[in-house]
């Protein structure tokens, strides 16, 4: 603890002045300008209505790949309008050859990378670091996120109440967008001034423009670059009031656990209020989330436990609120290491393997002021095993000197038994002293009847990059009794140093190498884990080259030196019995992997691993492909092999993933996901109809079945939800 605190204060005062300096607030590169429209503005993807030529386009968009800082190759424009309800978007992305547009699908939130895009952030409180996506394909696909703290937290789950149109037409494409202020929040000030930014993506040239030059090293939605929108008067929010009442029907049948067939019928309600322009309140009764995506399914062949990501839409919104300092990660994934808060805790548990049941709950978050608040208070019924609990989390975050901010979070789970709860109660400090240098703390402490001492967590990092370099160091402190229930750690009581150098060298396309590849990416990464009594527990040396293609496929290769000190035997998860004794063990492994373009018809992915294993060797391999005959179907699937040979026995794991969507309508799609563990023996399918039959309400048919290939017994469920948004 003493030594994280003297690194922090030495850092403080080293660079104390150049953070004082950079805090100016830069001065917006562009204006646009917009007006107030009383013409009636019809949303068909064709902007000729002559109100569009009253406003000034935004234009001269810049290039960020694949030559950062030239302009954009094919012409493009935007204008913007608004009325009494809605703010209007017209864009022009002019095309030389319209068969050229790439379109891959028009699944709500698809994915932008693969397929000609267009999009646009709204900085509504104009403060360079939060605000709202909204873009769109030339087939009038939606993909909506919400983005907090300059791409600290970006929220792909966010869905917004706004509609748009696209049409190609023998100059490129056009599209309309009308985005209602209720589905907004902003100020009351008469007179608005907003942030904006633009940005188009070109796939068949793998080109992306900003309207305002964005530097290729800031990956994301950054808001800071932006541009002003100006013009804006006398617009309201409404009473920003959201009710959505859903019912739902069902049968289950688990032979696994000799349960016969049983039906189901309930019904539920969520309401989202504005309090303030800033501040929303959400409040949840009887929730359910069986339209829910199932987990992808992983092999575990470490020491520790695995991570899975939250799904749950409830959790996701302004989920990086209650986020508990910075994590930057490259090609060692971190950002998991430790989560002082993790909302997957809530509903769900190892112990059970079905959801728990939610009685419902609140949630207030937002800004008020220089600070973020974060309110949230969930109760849980009994399930088998699992008592009710109640879980209460509290967090608050103050910005200072324009870009940095410290804050504190609570945590709290507890049920009616006696001493039967576990608390947390943590700080951060995050400095961003330039776009380039960041530092950020934690300190954080968990209390639990019956766990004495040693709770506590202490982590320092700070990260430089330019476009050339980047460099990372990290120091973190978790001891053994920090373990947070409604939080997340993957190896507790250890020290861990951490550490990244890496150059990122851009080629000039069209010259030599060049016309095949854009970047060279060399990266150096090492990991020391330490235990209580400076005793070596883990050590990682990788050394990683990473080749990104002009057309955006890519090419890597890595060597990794490891060193592992088991104390006691390690009984490997997916070992079938196996179990390698106490002792040091140094292993060496290499790894080739390739990723195809993913934006053509048939794509492909291939990854082969091989080298030492503690007292053996392991060989693991994993190819994929990908098939879309257009934007309304496409398939994906997956097969990972592990052959594990050791003097204790050998074992190979099977894992197969296969996924389709196929898209009737941007308001009506199918999916289906089918999955095969050889290690747990199991077969799983998870067949999603969804249909927006109104915006954000929408009908679902669910079907899920787990099947054990064993004992030949199969765990099914098949739920229709229908939910109905009503807004006032």
């Amino acid at each position: 603890m003493r030594y994280a605190r003297g690194i922090l204060l030495l850092t403080l005062v080293l660079i104390l002045p150049l953070f004082l300096k950079a805090q100016d607030r830069v001065t917006p590169s562009k204006i646009l300008y917009t007006k107030f429209t009383a013409d009636k503005i019809t949303l068909d993807g064709i902007p000729d209505e002559t109100a569009w030529q009253t406003v000034e386009p935004a234009t001269d968009f810049i290039q960020r790949d694949p030559t950062e800082g030239v302009p954009v190759s094919q012409r493009t424009e935007a204008r913007v309008l608004f009325d009494k309800e809605n703010l209007y978007i017209a864009i022009y992305c002019f095309e030389r050859d319209p068969k050229e547009i790439a379109v891959r699908d028009i699944n709500w939130d698809f994915v932008v990378n693969q397929q000609d895009f267009f999009g646009v952030i709204l900085d509504t409180f104009n403060d360079d670091r939060s605000g709202f996506s909204m873009g769109t394909n030339a087939r009038g696909g939606q993909q909506d996120l919400q983005i907090l703290d300059e791409t600290r937290d970006t929220n792909h789950n966010w869905d917004g109440v706004w509609h748009v149109k696209s049409h190609i037409d023998e100059n490129g494409w056009t599209a309309e967008f009308a985005i209602p202020f209720k589905t907004l929040r902003f100020s009351k000030e008469k007179s608005q001034v907003w942030g904006i930014q633009f940005f188009r993506r070109i796939r068949r040239r793998n080109e992306l423009s900003w309207w305002t030059k964005v530097a290729r090293r800031y990956v994301g939605w950054y808001v800071s670059p932006a541009g002003e929108l100006r013009g804006l008067e006398d617009i309201r929010q409404g009473r920003n009031l959201k009710i959505k009442p859903y019912v739902l029907t069902g049968a289950k049948k688990f032979e696994s656990q000799n349960k016969t067939a049983e039906g189901d019928f309930q019904g539920g309600l969520d309401i989202k209020y504005g309090v303030t322009p800033g501040l929303t309140l959400d409040l949840t009764a009887n929730t359910d989330f069986s339209q829910v995506e199932v987990d992808t399914q992983q092999v575990n062949l470490t020491r520790f436990p695995l991570f899975f990501p939250e799904k749950r839409e409830f959790f996701l919104e302004n989920g990086g609120i209650f986020q508990l300092g910075e994590t930057y990660t490259s090609g060692v994934s971190r950002s998991e290491e430790v989560l002082p808060f993790f909302s997957r805790r809530i509903g769900l548990s190892a112990a059970s393997p079905d959801p728990i049941p939610i009685l419902g709950g609140g949630r207030l978050t937002g800004r008020a002021g220089k600070f973020y608040v974060g309110l949230l208070d969930m109760q849980t019924r009994s399930h088998g095993s699992v008592p009710a609990n109640n879980f209460a989390v509290g967090r608050i975050r103050s910005d200072f000197f324009g870009n940095s901010d410290a804050g504190l979070l609570f945590t709290n789970r507890q049920s009616a038994r006696i001493n039967d709860y576990n608390r947390m109660i943590g700080g951060d400090l995050n400095l961003r002293f330039t776009r380039d240098f960041k530092v950020n703390t934690v300190l954080a402490k968990t209390t639990t009847p019956g766990r004495k001492g040693d709770a506590r967590f202490t982590k320092l990092e700070g990260i430089w990059q330019t476009n050339l370099v980047r460099a990372l160091g990290s120091y973190m402190d978790t001891q053994k009794n920090f373990l947070p229930d409604v939080g997340f750690v993957r190896r507790p009581g250890r020290k861990i140093l951490h550490n990244e150098a890496a150059l990122r060298p851009r080629l000039t396309r069209g010259v030599g190498l060049g016309k095949y590849v854009r970047e060279i990416f060399p990266l150096v990464i090492s990991d020391y884990a330490i235990l209580p009594g400076g005793i070596t527990d883990t050590k990682l040396l990788r050394s990683q080259l990473r080749l990104e293609f002009q057309d955006g496929s890519s090419l890597e290769f890595r060597d990794t030196r490891n060193f592992e000190r088991l104390t006691a035997k390690f009984p490997i998860p997916a070992g079938k019995g196996i179990t390698v004794p106490a002792g040091d063990y140094r292993f060496n492994d290499f790894l080739v992997s390739y990723n195809g373009d993913r934006s053509k018809t048939l794509s492909g992915n291939a990854q082969f691993s091989a080298g030492d294993y503690y007292t053996g060797r392991k060989d693991s391999f994993t190819i994929g492909g990908q098939l879309q005959f257009n934007y309304r179907f496409s398939s994906t699937i997956s097969y990972e092999r592990n052959n594990v040979d050791l003097p204790q026995g050998s074992f190979s794991t099977d894992l197969v993933n296969w996924k389709f969507n196929y898209s009737f309508s941007p308001k009506m799609f199918l999916s289906a996901l089918f999955q095969y563990n050889s290690n747990s023996n199991e077969v799983s399918s998870n067949i999603r109809f969804r249909f927006i039959h109104h915006p954000l309400s929408d009908l679902y048919i669910v079907y899920n079945e787990q099947r054990n290939t064993n004992r030949h017994l199969a765990d099914r469920a098949i739920s229709v939800k229908y939910t109905h948004l009503f807004s006032f």
